[in-house]
């Protein structure tokens, strides 16, 4: 969460695997823009670490490391 928080400020493009984690996280959890409780999305991540629904979207990711040809 936190590191998407960061990348939402930056102006620059991100590599595949990156922007792939990144888009998994905000379809979850919302940028922060005011202060809230946060139990809330640390819940909602900790179900997303736990069902391994984001290692899925990352494998589907063209290039990730889970794609690349093992040598």
């Amino acid at each position: 969460m936190a590191a998407a928080q960061a990348l939402d400020f930056r102006d620059f493009g991100h590599g595949k695997g990156v922007s792939a984690a990144h888009g998994v996280i905000r379809r979850h959890v919302a940028h922060l823009e005011e202060d809230r409780p946060l139990y809330p999305d640390h819940n909602v991540m900790k179900e997303l670490v736990r069902s391994r629904r984001y290692r899925q979207a990352l494998a589907q990711t063209p290039g990730s490391p889970s794609r690349a040809p093992s040598s």
